[in-house]
């Protein structure tokens, strides 16, 4: 479990302003670049224009280059050092160790957002969509659909009302057939 949130606990309003009140994402398109601390990961990010606060507030998007699993974050490092908000495609159930939920619905697989709760208190559900099994099996494995879920869960968007493409800047290295190659002083053993 993790510790409760003390900034968010006691900003909880300006906390549930950040997340829902409307956001315009300034990049059309997101362009994702290999990580710096992480070769089998991709990243992007886009400014975020938020409606009634001015603080910076970046999107951010994370995506494997293994099995193209991902995660969307909103941030907003002047309130908290951590995602405020964020999404997983895939990854471990968590849990929510709260007495108020039903052990049964405590632990909440993947795909789920991540948020807190009034007491600062971490948290992962699922809405509507995400319970169904056949949508979240899509979404967990399309981008662009997460994409526009998440957008729509936190009220954000471009300022045409669409949601932005995601580009990989990862281009497939070609091998072209060379003939003529003396392999006659090379050991593969």
């Amino acid at each position: 479990m993790k510790r409760t949130n003390i900034e968010v606990k006691n900003q909880f309003d300006f906390f549930n302003e950040l997340v829902y009140e409307e956001k315009i994402i300034r990049e059309k398109s997101i362009i994702l670049q290999p990580k710096k601390s992480n070769i089998y990961w991709s990243v992007g990010q886009s400014d975020i224009q938020h409606n009634t606060i001015n603080e910076e507030i970046v999107f951010m998007i994370e995506q494997s280059k293994r099995d193209n699993k991902y995660g969307i974050k909103l941030r907003c490092q002047n309130f908290i050092k951590e995602p405020f908000f964020r999404f997983d495609s895939d990854g471990p159930a968590h849990r929510n160790e709260n007495p108020k939920i039903p052990l049964e619905e405590q632990s909440v697989k993947t795909p789920h957002f991540n948020s807190f709760d009034e007491n600062g208190n971490y948290i992962a559900y699922q809405n509507e969509t995400l319970k169904n099994e056949n949508e979240a099996q899509i979404i967990a494995n399309d981008i662009n659909f997460g994409i526009s879920l998440f957008c729509m869960e936190t009220n954000s968007k471009l300022s045409d009302r669409n949601f932005p493409n995601i580009i990989d800047s990862i281009q497939e290295l070609e091998f072209v057939e060379k003939n003529n190659i003396n392999f006659d002083n090379i050991n593969f053993e």
